[in-house]
Order: structure tokens, then sequence, then C-alpha cells
């Protein structure tokens, strides 16, 4: 069971730096304009993005628990194409969906807003009548209600999921956070999350994770770090020939790795997928925009090299 936000994305490439527009001494009172040359509308949203790439990466049912507003119909027309179940998602039929714009400039950084809409009605998702002792869960980034409300179920029912609280870790209390890396099955961020979390906790989160748990550390181009008990493994990145935009890559390296382990693949194999697959997502503008074969996601994986 996929939670998160489900969104439409509006993406604007500017063609320069935008440290070339932030004077250091003047960050208190900041009045800038960026004129953009490229402007994309797609489908987004943490939940959309890990449903769409791990119904890529599987066979299995790929639930997605999520709410949506009275302009749903694209996002529900893609779901239904790549059958990825909707059902215990929420249709608001006055709100508008959850919208994220983001500008990104030509070294890839980026500036996100945000409107949550209906996005906020994720609270109200009955996951007793939706889902069971099976569901594996994750929980990526959403509304703060909607968040607490999926982490309270996963740990008062004791259910397995990925922990993934990525842009969520801009409103989520330490208490809270601690909470749900104590639980999970899987912490997931990149370095500049995983630092963060563990400059808010004041320890590190190998300390206090589930000893059979393992946390994932993802790094950009050059792959992943995997870190459970002792070990610590990176699996290679896959070089693409040119990045066409990086958006996408982290909820398609999510969607990979829980493909492989719904499909029964190896920790090892799983981890290489998800490098696979993102580096799919990385050669096309958007976020669910790419389409490879399994055939084409497993031939990349087996190039990946992996150190311990």
């Amino acid at each position: 069971g996929i939670t998160g936000s489900i969104a439409y994305d509006e993406i604007m490439n500017f063609p320069g730096q935008f440290k070339d527009h932030f004077h250091p001494e003047k960050l208190h009172q900041i009045n800038v304009s960026f004129v953009v040359d490229k402007l994309a509308k797609h489908l987004g949203g943490t939940a959309t993005n890990i449903a769409f790439n791990t119904s890529i990466s599987t066979k299995s049912k790929v639930s997605v628990f999520g709410a949506m507003g009275k302009d749903h119909m694209d996002l529900t027309r893609m779901f239904d194409a790549k059958k990825i179940d909707y059902s215990g998602s929420i249709i608001d039929n006055k709100l508008y969906t959850s919208t994220g714009k983001v500008m990104t400039d030509m070294s890839d950084n980026q500036i996100w807003g945000y409107y949550y809409g209906a996005g906020a009605r994720g609270k109200d998702i009955d996951f007793v009548k939706y889902t069971n002792d099976k569901t594996f869960f994750v929980i990526s980034a959403n509304h703060k209600d909607a968040f607490l409300h999926v982490q309270n179920h996963c740990i008062q029912n004791n259910r397995a999921y990925v922990y993934d609280p990525g842009m969520s870790l801009t409103f989520i209390s330490d208490q809270d956070l601690d909470e749900g890396i104590r639980s999970a099955t899987f912490i997931v961020g990149n370095d500049y999350e995983v630092a963060q979390i563990e400059r808010r906790l004041g320890i590190s989160i190998l300390k206090i994770m589930h000893e059979d748990s393992g946390l994932i550390t993802t790094l950009g181009s050059k792959g992943v770090k995997y870190q459970s008990g002792e070990n610590t493994d990176i699996v290679s990145g896959y070089a693409v020939d040119k990045v066409v935009d990086p958006t996408g890559a982290g909820d398609a390296w999510r969607g990979g790795f829980i493909g492989g382990l719904l499909e029964g693949e190896s920790l090892e194999k799983s981890l290489k997928i998800g490098n696979a697959l993102a580096s799919f997502a990385i050669q096309q503008v958007g976020t669910v925009n790419h389409s490879p074969t399994m055939e084409e996601v497993l031939s990349r994986a087996e190039t990946l090299e992996i150190s311990h």
C-alpha cells in the first residue's frame, strides 16, 4: 500500500544559476524573479510516482492511498491504465488536487512551492477497510495529518513499512520522527535528508532503528548506500548518456526497490533494480513518463557493481 501525496506538478526550467541571483547579505529580504524558458505540466506526488514505478517492476497488486480533488481525471486515468488500485483513496469533489510547482536551474538546484488542497483529506483514509496484516506500506511525504495518520496506523497495528519522510521533515516533530524510524522496516532518504534527521535527533539513525531494519541513503548518480547492523553496501548508479530531468529519480528508485522486494528478489538485487529504474526516469521529462519493460530494467540492473 503506497501512501503519500497525489498531485499535479508544474516544472519550470531556468536557464541560469539561482546562486547568481541570491545575495548572502540580503537573504532577509528576497525579491527575485526568474524568467524560465520551459514549462511542463505533469502528474506527480510521492504516492503517484512510487506507485507508477512499482507497477513497472512487479506483477503484484499495487494500491495507492491518497486524496485527489475534483480535477482528478488525468490521475485516475493513469492509475486505470497501469492497473493501480485507488479504491482506498479519497476523491474530494470540492477542492482541487494538490499541486506542486518547481523551478530547476542549470545545476539541478530546485525551488518548490506546494498547494495541498484535497491532499489534506488523506487523514480520512480507512486503512482498516482497505488493508490487512499482509499489506507492505510505503509512508512517503504527504500532508502532515495524512502522514501521521498512516504512521500511527502502521505502528499501532505492527505493519511492515518503508519510512520515507522526505519533504515531511519540514513539519514532523522530533518525537514522531523518532517513533517512525524505530518501527520501520526500511528508512529511505537522500544524503541531505539523512544528515538532517540525524542532526535533529542528535543520534545516528543506525542506533535507534530496529536491528533487522535497513537504512538506505540515495546518492544521486553515485547510486545508493545500504546499512544494516555492522554491514554497509554501496550499489553503483547506472550512468546514462544524458540526464534530461532529475525530478523523479528518487521516487523511481523507491518504486524499483519495492517492486523487486514484492517479486521476491534478494535485497541486493532489489537495490540494483531501484538504481536501474531511476536511470530510466531521469532520461524523460516528468516523473511518470518513462515506460521501460521489466527486461530492460533488469538488463541495466545486472551491470551494476556492489561493494561491501
